[in-house]
């Protein structure tokens, strides 16, 4: 999921953080980017003196793009650090925020400079100009981008809870900022007063789209509206960190037998055993959660912990969600629109929320005759366990797909797993990249993180280091339980270097021997690598609103659902996915029957996440003021939902997307219909072919922000993107 925070400033105030439901409920079979996190920019803090920065490397500013006096009028003549980078020895690198007097002075630090080119701005007494208005604005953007992204990796994955507080405060602190001056007045005055005209069309994006979202935010309207929307703004932040809190807070256990967990994989037993102890922890987490449902055969153990899972952050995230929809609404009607889900689809690919729903009957049109074939076949599964079985249930699902897909198809999970030992899929999935996107990948090995199991890494391109990435992958308590890919820097030219982080939760090799992973797992590492990609090829920008993924919205996915192909090709798998016992590669016939399996379930899985993608429309398509969230809940529930309602639990309490995309989860869908039609290049020439790759790599990734969607897509097929090749694959049989 993208996480979506309702006070960031540029494209439309979205800071997007790329998080993936770990083969989640909400992806039924595949994961999803729980993005959520950037499009204000990726944000993180500046750098200090080497001595003092062990993180910080100082890789060369091009010699001919660089001078101290050039950066100066460019207004980056400092870093923001505690001390002033040189600007002609070195660009400004992330630093990590291990202490709350870091958070505190690095926030500190950053408004404070960020006032100062505010101030600078309206300072300017003569004509306006990209080089006194257009360009200070930029470096303000930048001071906001050292914050606001380090701030939510931070709050989502530091040890300390003292620190992941300060983080917060210093989110709501920047976010407040960031509300107040995208309804500044004389600061939207001062940018509209420079003209286009003389602008490169860069220069002249940056202008314009801006200004769309100031006018987005309310800056037109009179001082009072300006200020209700400021005060709006500010609570949606609040409860929006509420709302995920309480959902990242809440883990559940259950304590079970050996017995219980019949069917459970050896080593996953074994991992969670502990000496002279009878009974067996059992999380909601997701490495405890989603092998109990796929393998345990008690359907009894399934249904208690499903259910548990379904009560997370419920009854607490009832008052707070009806409480964010309610500001949401009221925020989009004192702009002039009808509501919030046609405010928020006004600047995506979508225009209007009309499209998202036509969008989601469409496919749900396709869907349903297959998801009633899938149904069917599972239940009269389920049968032959269960002879009095009358319907199927949500702790079915993935029990009896596996079980089919076994029986069926001859797909053993078990055998599947041998072939993906988790060191082996990691180095694997880095080698594909680097290949493919023709950059390599160097690991830093002194570098400072903000928990030992942390890596980190250097990307070059030759002899250049143009960026920096850190792998935090392994579950421990606090930390953030899904699997992400949060932005922390936005890369911008000659001023500092584009950095993000990939957080999952996968198989701890120190804990489980091979810490064999199951191939929905190694699904969800490609398809994190490739937001990862994403945000980090497309960095070298001018301007800090074009650089990573700054794309419109339902856009973002398009590059990670894409990558997830890779993980389905033998010729590619081959390269490292070997047996852990003999070293043997994967076979071709074991991976066409999983791609054959893959097939079972789809019309379930599809339908699924119209589910979600119409509970995410329907919550914010009318005024919420006098909505029960239970029962708009279960009338989209009758109409796209594939199971029954499981009584005392609240799907919505603990639907992150809710926060984070708002009415935009439709958005998964709408970027696989495009991956689907990008990916017939790949198929026609090969995965791993270079003159296709490079297309893609200019047309796809590089641009981040700098152009439309639509014609990105254009530029890379040569036409607009199509419906046909995802109503194939859909409809294959």
């Amino acid at each position: 999921m993208i996480k979506k925070t309702e006070a960031s400033f540029i494209t439309n105030g979205n800071l997007k953080k790329k998080m993936s439901l770990l083969f989640s409920l909400i992806p039924e079979k595949r994961s999803l980017v729980m993005f959520a996190l950037a499009v204000l920019f990726s944000v993180l803090l500046v750098g200090c003196p080497a001595a003092k920065d062990k993180t910080k490397t100082t890789p060369p500013v091009d010699k001919e793009n660089t001078s101290e006096k050039q950066l100066d009028e460019n207004n980056g003549e400092s870093s923001g650090s505690e001390k002033p980078v040189k600007a002609t020895k070195e660009l400004v690198m992330a630093e990590i925020w291990n202490t709350v007097e870091k958070a505190k002075s690095s926030c500190d630090l950053n408004l404070q400079k960020a006032e100062e080119f505010r101030k600078k701005i309206l300072n300017v007494g003569e004509k306006r100009t990209e080089e006194n208005t257009l360009k200070p604005l930029n470096m303000l953007f930048v001071h906001l981008d050292r914050m606001l992204p380090m701030a939510e990796l931070i709050s989502n994955t530091h040890p300390k809870k003292s620190v992941r507080k300060a983080a917060e405060e210093c989110e709501q602190r920047a976010k407040k900022y960031a509300s107040e001056l995208k309804l500044d007045r004389e600061v939207y005055d001062a940018i509209k007063a420079v003209e286009e005209k003389g602008l490169d069309a860069y220069a002249a994006r940056f202008r314009t789209h801006i200004l769309r979202d100031y006018r987005r935010a309310g800056v037109d309207k009179d001082e009072k509206t300006r200020k209700k929307l400021s005060e709006i703004q500010q609570k949606m932040v609040k409860l929006g960190q509420d709302f995920a809190r309480n959902i990242r807070e809440d883990k559940k256990s259950i304590q079970v037998t050996k017995k219980e967990l019949a069917g459970l994989p050896d080593d996953f037993i074994k991992a969670r055993t502990k000496d002279k102890e009878t009974k067996i922890t059992i999380t909601t987490e997701y490495p405890d959660f989603f092998p109990v449902q796929a393998y345990a055969k008690d359907h009894k153990l399934r249904q208690r912990l499903y259910k548990l899972y379904l009560q997370r952050a419920y009854p607490v995230n009832e008052k707070v969600l009806k409480q964010i929809l309610e500001l949401r609404h009221e925020y989009a009607t004192t702009l002039g629109f009808s509501d919030w889900a046609d405010y928020n689809a006004e600047d995506k690919m979508v225009k209007n929320k009309k499209v998202i729903s036509d969008f989601i009957d469409k496919v749900s049109g396709l869907a349903k005759p297959r998801m009633n074939a899938d149904l069917k076949d599972i239940l009269t599964r389920k049968k032959k366990d269960y002879r009095r079985a009358r319907s199927v249930q949500s702790w079915d699902r993935f029990y009896y797909v596996k079980k089919i897909q076994a029986e069926r198809y001859g797909v053993k999970p078990d055998e599947v797993r041998a072939y993906f030992p988790f060191k082996s899929v990691k180095e694997g999935l880095m080698k594909i990249s680097q290949e493919l996107f023709g950059v390599r990948f160097k690991r830093v090995e002194d570098a400072e993180v903000w928990h030992p199991k942390v890596e980190t890494y250097d990307i070059y391109e030759g002899d250049k280091m143009i960026a920096r990435f850190y792998l935090d992958l392994h579950p421990r308590e606090g930390k953030y339980g899904h699997a992400a890919e949060f932005p922390i820097l936005s890369g911008v030219n000659n001023i500092q270097v584009p950095t993000a982080a990939l957080v999952t939760n996968f198989p701890d090799p120190d804990k489980s021997e091979h810490a064999l992973t199951e191939h929905n797992q190694v699904t969800t590492f490609f398809h994190e690598f490739g937001h990862l990609m994403h945000q980090l090829l497309s960095g070298r920008k001018d301007w800090v609103t074009q650089s990573g993924i700054n794309c419109e919205w339902d856009f973002v996915e398009v590059p990670s659902q894409l990558f997830e192909e890779w993980a389905w090709d033998q010729k590619v798998l081959a390269r490292f996915a070997k047996h852990y016992e003999t070293g043997d590669p994967i076979p071709e016939g074991l991976v066409e029957k999983m791609r054959k399996a893959d097939e079972f379930g789809k019309g379930i899985h599809v339908m699924r996440q119209m589910f979600y993608a119409g509970l995410s429309l329907n919550y914010h398509n009318k005024d919420p003021k006098n909505m029960d969230l239970m029962k708009e809940m279960l009338a989209v529930g009758k109409r796209y939902n594939p199971y029954p309602h499981i009584k005392e639990t609240a799907t919505f309490a603990s639907f992150g997307h809710l926060s984070g995309y708002s009415s935009m989860y439709y958005t998964y869908m709408w970027s696989l219909v495009i991956s689907k039609d990008l990916f017939k290049k790949f198929q026609e020439a090969g995965l791993m072919n270079k003159e296709v790759a490079t297309a893609y790599k200019n047309t796809i990734i590089e641009p981040g922000g700098a152009v439309d969607a639509a014609k990105m897509v254009e530029n890379f097929l040569g036409r607009p993107y199509s419906f046909a090749a995802f109503q194939k694959w859909l409809q294959k049989n």
